[in-house]
């Protein structure tokens, strides 16, 4: 079964999106701390700056017009505490600075009774940082969703072309033949063209296994009639009957690979007609019987096959059974091994002494008939096999056929 596609959480767009947000997130936060911390502190030295300039006019002012202006004060009492302390003795030419509940403090000492002090409000600075961090905001707002979309489509382009080569993948996996070609130089390029590679490799390796089997099979069909022949001249006794069992058993092995030859060919014609499914499988019961499109013969091979896979390798047939257009058999067995559930029959391959044909000719029989093969390992233990035939259409009729290529 094709893996399903990841959901939208785990999938590696959402990921590269919400890491591509996280990131432009992360580096406007970072900006926007530095810009305002340093837009404070340059708001505060201006501030501060302003302060003495105010200071020396307003001092200038009354030394000539013994006037105050600038808001400039003389009385000490009013000047901060930690500000007048820090304040050098009078005639020496130096002002001091302070800020505190916000405002720029700036002083002088003009005599031991006498601070000159002039007191700035930072409301204006304030508003002003304010103002900044809502244009920041503002500007965040814009950014993030603008990256946020380039992130989806950078997300988006690479997911795709990861989905075609893990769909490609997909499918060799399961006998098939596919290839992604996804173009560029990057690694998914590089993963695409290794897959492609893969299935060359694969595909080849395919074509020479279905020709040796082939040659192989036609190669030995006439030396094993004549074995057979010869086998059938034997004196009686007890090597003679192992010998024939044994002839036997070379010669079902022959027709068999013939049988897979001829299905990997694809080359017969299939002849489909009308019929009921109970009557083609002679010793099932029948819950429930239906009227089926396939070809007697091929049925036949179907459930032969099956049957004499659960006696040979299933530890007995425990249940052969029709089921509307399905057929079911179960057997007594350890089950279908892991890779036979995960990718079907593979010839030559088998957990016992056989040679794994036989599930292969049921495959390749219901490829040619279009049912469908479906094998799983019950809770209560052994192997099950299900094949679902088609089942006629409207216009079918009950002697009616239909000829197609296999």
């Amino acid at each position: 079964m094709p893996s399903a596609p990841a959901g939208w959480r785990h999938s590696l767009r959402t990921r590269i999106t919400v890491a591509v947000v996280g990131a432009a997130t992360a580096t406007l936060v970072g900006v926007g701390v530095v810009v305002d911390h340093q837009s404070a502190v340059d708001a505060r030295d201006r501030l501060r700056t302003q302060a003495l300039t105010e200071l020396d006019a307003g001092i200038a002012v009354l030394e000539v017009t013994s006037t105050l202006r600038y808001d400039l004060s003389l009385d000490p009492a009013r000047v901060p505490g930690p500000l007048r302390a820090s304040l050098p003795a009078a005639g020496e030419d130096r002002a001091a600075t302070y800020y505190a509940d916000d405002r720029m403090w700036a002083a002088r000492r003009l005599s031991s009774d006498r601070v000159a002090s002039v007191a700035l409000d930072d409301g204006p600075v304030r508003a002003a940082r304010a103002s900044l961090r809502r244009r920041m905001l503002v500007a965040a707002g814009a950014v993030l969703p603008l990256t946020a979309l380039v992130g989806l489509l950078v997300g988006a382009g690479l997911s795709r072309r990861l989905r075609r080569a893990a769909g490609a993948a997909e499918v060799i996996s399961h006998g098939g033949t596919a290839r992604c070609t996804v173009g560029g130089r990057d690694e998914v390029a590089a993963l695409s063209r290794a897959v492609d590679a893969m299935a060359d490799a694969l595909e080849r390796r395919f074509h020479v296994e279905q020709a040796f089997s082939a040659d192989v099979a036609h190669e030995l069909r006439t030396p094993v009639a004549a074995l057979v022949s010869a086998s059938e001249l034997l004196p009686p006794g007890e090597t003679t009957d192992l010998t024939r069992a044994l002839v036997a058993r070379l010669r079902r092995l022959v027709e068999d690979l013939l049988e897979v030859a001829r299905l990997d060919s694809g080359a017969e014609e299939v002849a489909l007609s009308v019929h009921r499914l109970g009557s083609l499988v002679p010793g099932a019961s029948v819950v429930r019987d239906a009227d089926v499109l396939v070809d007697p013969r091929r049925v036949e091979r179907i459930v032969t096959n099956l049957v004499a896979n659960a006696e040979r390798h299933g530890g007995g047939l425990t249940q052969l059974r029709v089921d509307g257009p399905r057929v079911v058999v179960r057997d007594g067995g350890a089950g279908f091994p892991a890779d036979v559930l995960a990718a079907g029959a593979i010839r030559f391959h088998s957990a016992g002494q056989g040679t794994g044909l036989g599930l292969t000719i049921v495959q390749g029989q219901a490829r040619a008939l279009g049912a469908t093969v479906t094998m799983r390992n019950p809770p209560t233990g052994g192997a099950e096999v299900v094949v679902g035939f088609q089942e006629p259409g409207p216009s079918s009729g009950s002697t009616g056929s239909t000829v197609c290529s296999g």
